[in-house]
């Protein structure tokens, strides 16, 4: 699958915005990256040549529950999906959960996250 740079905004900045809204924070510090691959740059397992997939890598910040995680990753895949019609079963997603100070800005280093933040306030 090949996208124009357009396509790639679109989607980082939904996806971005989905985050926030999953994990309940701020969109200051997210990054979302959309990388496509030449056909044999890919594998998973269940995929036969040539088949489009999704690979979603979370790196997030402890504190989190399982069912933000789950939420986010399900909302990604479905928004994968809407926009390209990639076969669900062809999605497959890592989330590594790091404590806050394992992210660092030029200026910072973030706090772990914790109930305070929110969607509104919170970097």
């Amino acid at each position: 699958m090949s996208l124009d740079a357009a396509e790639k905004r679109s989607f980082t900045t939904e996806i971005t915005e989905l985050y926030a809204e999953r994990m309940k924070t701020g969109t200051g510090h997210v990054a979302v990256t959309v990388r496509t691959l030449e056909d044999a740059s890919f594998s998973l397992g269940r995929l036969e040549p040539g088949d489009d997939a999704v690979m979603v890598n979370a790196d997030i910040r402890t504190g989190r529950s399982f069912d933000q995680q789950r939420s986010f990753v399900r909302d990604a895949f479905d928004a994968a999906h809407d926009r390209w019609s990639v076969p669900t079963a062809n999605m497959y997603a890592v989330v590594t959960e790091h404590d806050g100070e394992e992210f660092h800005e030029y200026d910072r280093v973030l706090a772990s996250w914790g109930e305070h933040e929110t969607e509104e306030g919170a970097d």
